[in-house]
């Protein structure tokens, strides 16, 4: 792991001390920012963690007309302290269209191309991080996608073809494959925003751990069908969201939802949500409630969180969590 630290390391400055040296591609986008946080139960669990580290660069405007480049990673304490290759994306655009290679996120779902940064909860839902196309297999994939903008950008499209086993590992005799797409309309209503959506996704999938939505023994081979409906809604002072999302395994089955609203006053935001995911082989309660705060001290640059995630059974609260957050942005 330190050697594949050292190897990120070197490439991103060597490719930002380029930057600095070349007078024809002028300097590399930088970009990063950290998030540390301190949670507890108020009884007997409490700890403190980096949740991201995560430094990006990006190709300059004048390096091409048609290419550009992204090449990002990530330290998280989650990831027991290592560094971790994330993105590393080549797109070329040509009119209306676009296409990516590399490594990176497929389009699919809506708070899943959203930044962490830009989300005022403090995690994404439990069901777009289990039911998203590659979930807990490492959420980026190695492949192609193909994109489309309308001029008016009233019509979003995307179709990708991916390896189908995510990023925690390579496959030298993969078998499988995925098919991701996914298409978003944004409706104009005179100052506000209101978009509407839906994604898709097949693979064949072969041999494949999937955690967090088969049971953790299973490996398994076959047919892995999902689909996603979303919805947002923002004005300058209210915003809200809400998304479906469904996952079969020829029979076996996993879907939830989730709701997010939040208020903006000034430089304040109050946050609140529910969502919910199940899965039909496991019985356990599934709803979860978030009550949070936000202080955007320079907007989102330096901002400051404060969230409650809990359940309600049987009419009481239970397994609380409340956990303060600093988001500090680098440049």
């Amino acid at each position: 792991m330190m050697r594949n630290t050292l190897l990120i390391l070197i490439l991103l400055s060597g490719i930002y001390g380029y930057s600095q040296g070349s007078k024809t591609s002028g300097k590399v986008k930088w970009n990063g920012y950290t998030q540390l946080r301190a949670s507890t139960n108020l009884m007997d669990n409490t700890s403190a963690m980096v949740r991201r580290l995560k430094f990006w660069i990006k190709s300059p405007d004048e390096f091409s007309q048609h290419w550009s480049y992204k090449v990002q990673v990530l330290f998280s304490s989650w990831m027991q302290e290592r560094f971790f290759l994330q993105d590393a994306k080549v797109n070329y655009k040509t009119g209306l269209f676009s296409l990516d290679i590399g490594q990176f996120v497929p389009a699919y779902s809506l708070q899943w191309t959203q930044p962490d940064y830009l989300i005022p909860a403090l995690e994404r839902a439990k069901v777009v991080n289990a039911l998203h196309t590659d979930g807990s297999l490492g959420i980026r994939d190695i492949g192609a996608q193909v994109n489309f903008h309308s001029k008016d950008n009233l019509l979003a499209t995307h179709l990708g073809l991916f390896n189908g086993y995510g990023i925690n590992e390579y496959r030298f005799n993969n078998k499988g494959f995925m098919v991701s797409h996914k298409t978003t309309f944004n409706i104009p209503l005179e100052k506000n925003k209101f978009q509407l959506g839906f994604s898709l996704m097949y693979r064949y999938a072969q041999n494949l751990q999937i955690k967090k939505v088969l049971p953790d023994s299973v490996f398994y081979t076959g047919k892995d069908i999902r689909h996603n409906f979303f919805m947002m809604f923002k004005t300058k002072s209210w915003e809200m969201q809400a998304e479906f999302l469904n996952a079969d395994f020829e029979g076996k089955k996993a879907e939830g939802y989730y709701i997010l609203s939040s208020i903006n006053i000034k430089k304040s935001q109050i946050v609140l949500s529910v969502e919910d995911y199940k899965r039909t082989y496991a019985k356990e309660n599934t709803t979860y409630y978030r009550l949070g705060y936000n202080y955007l001290i320079k907007k989102n640059k330096i901002k400051l969180f404060w969230d409650n995630y809990f359940q309600i059974i049987d009419g009481a609260i239970d397994n609380y969590i409340t956990s303060i957050q600093l988001q500090f942005f680098f440049n």
